[in-house]
């Protein structure tokens, strides 16, 4: 028993010995750390933005927020400057996200979000921030600009935006036929200047510009063109003619921009409205009308040289329109002449064209080969001697037939 107590202590002591001599083991806490290093935030002028900051492990350090230019913005929860659109929100127990309210263009930039460790412990946060197209109208044309017919005329659309804004360029040709306000054509090339040169009247018409980088929706300024040109004139008739006693309308058609005066006149004095003319202005098409003149009752003073002017402040024109009397003539009464009669003759026309005899020379024979000839009686005339008629007796009863049938 004496034994087993000393062994025991002896095991006592030595257990002793050894915790007492084991080296110590210091435990170290956790530094502080943060979700992400590097967080890219996007914002578009005018809204709130959200830079983010999530720190674990913080205990006892503290949080600092400095912007790009590296100035202390925020100290744990207190703003230190006096910009009072930047607040800290603390939406749960590690979070410490800086809120910008009304992010401007000028706030973009590096953020850093830091630890007091030593080393300070930082996150950085680039804001980027996209400003919406928009239309600077002092540094643009006016809504409506006025050129005259050949000049240069340079239209301006000056925009600001980030992204850079595209201007493109349309034109609205409100003044055709069957227009839509959608209806447009794109014309030029993009940039914030529309050049035209050597314009005409056929370019006067409603330009559009419209600005856009994918920052919410495109904007638009519409200008107004106006070409301006001395007037011409067109008569449809140059010559007419009328009886006395009708009426007739002449017609002038006038095309200038700007219109300020046109008018018939004849002698160099211009035609009123009266109980006998009737002057009525029509608007045919942009740029152009039409002068109607309706002339009562035309008695002969009322025939001669009419003529249709206009007039503005980059030159004139005119037209003469000759009226004519119209002189109508009457038949007079035809006496019905004598009818002749005449009975037609016909005449036939016989051509008779003698037979050719054909000549057949004799044979000689001599009188011991000769057959004997076989005798035939002569008819003889009354007076005993032979009868005969001559060779052209037949030719002589042929003409008297001719002659006949001819007669008849």
């Amino acid at each position: 028993m004496i034994m087993l107590g000393l062994l025991g202590l002896d095991l006592f002591g030595l257990v002793v010995g050894v915790v007492t001599h084991l080296p110590s083991v210091k435990v170290e806490s956790l530094e502080p750390s943060f979700d992400d290093p590097v967080t890219n935030v996007t914002a578009i002028a005018g809204d709130t933005v959200t830079l983010p900051c999530s720190v674990k492990n913080l205990k006892d350090y503290k949080v600092m927020w400095l912007d790009h230019r590296t100035k202390t913005l925020t100290l744990e929860a207190r703003r230190i400057i006096a910009d009072e659109r930047i607040t800290i929100e603390r939406p749960d127990i590690g979070d410490w996200n800086l809120y910008i309210h009304g992010v401007e263009l000028s706030d973009a930039g590096k953020y850093m979000c830091q630890v007091n460790t030593v080393p300070v412990k930082i996150k950085y946060v680039i804001l980027t921030v996209h400003e919406p197209p928009e239309i600077i109208p002092e540094l643009s044309s006016k809504e409506e600009v006025f050129v005259r017919e050949s000049d240069t005329v340079q239209l301006v659309c000056n925009v600001t935006g980030v992204p850079t804004p595209t201007v493109r360029w349309y034109k609205k040709s409100p003044n055709r036929r069957h227009y839509s306000y959608n209806d447009k054509e794109m014309i030029g090339h993009d940039g914030m200047v529309l050049r035209i040169r050597n314009i005409s009247r056929y370019c006067d018409d409603v330009y559009q510009c419209v600005a856009d980088n994918g920052v919410k929706l495109p904007v638009s300024r519409d200008i107004k063109v106006t070409v301006q040109f001395p007037p011409e004139i067109h008569l449809p008739t140059k010559k007419l003619s009328q009886a006395v006693g009708k009426e007739t309308i002449l017609n002038c058609e006038v095309t200038s921009n700007p219109s300020m005066y046109s008018a018939w006149t004849r002698d160099g004095i211009t035609i009123q409205n009266s109980d006998k003319f009737k002057i009525d202005l029509y608007e045919d098409y942009k740029n152009m009308v039409t002068l109607s003149m309706k002339i009562s009752d035309i008695q002969k003073p009322d025939f001669g040289v009419y003529r249709c002017e206009a007039q503005n402040e980059f030159g004139r024109d005119f037209k003469d329109f000759f009226l004519y009397e119209l002189v109508t003539t009457t038949p007079s009464p035809s006496t019905p002449s004598a009818v002749t009669t005449t009975t037609p003759v016909h005449v036939y026309v016989f051509t008779w064209t003698p037979s050719v005899r054909t000549y057949t020379p004799r044979r000689e024979y001599h009188s011991k080969d000769r057959p004997p000839l076989a005798t035939k009686k002569k008819p003889k005339g009354s007076n005993g001697q032979p009868r005969f008629l001559p060779n052209n007796t037949f030719y002589l009863i042929g003409l008297l037939t001719t002659l006949s049938v001819i007669i008849k």
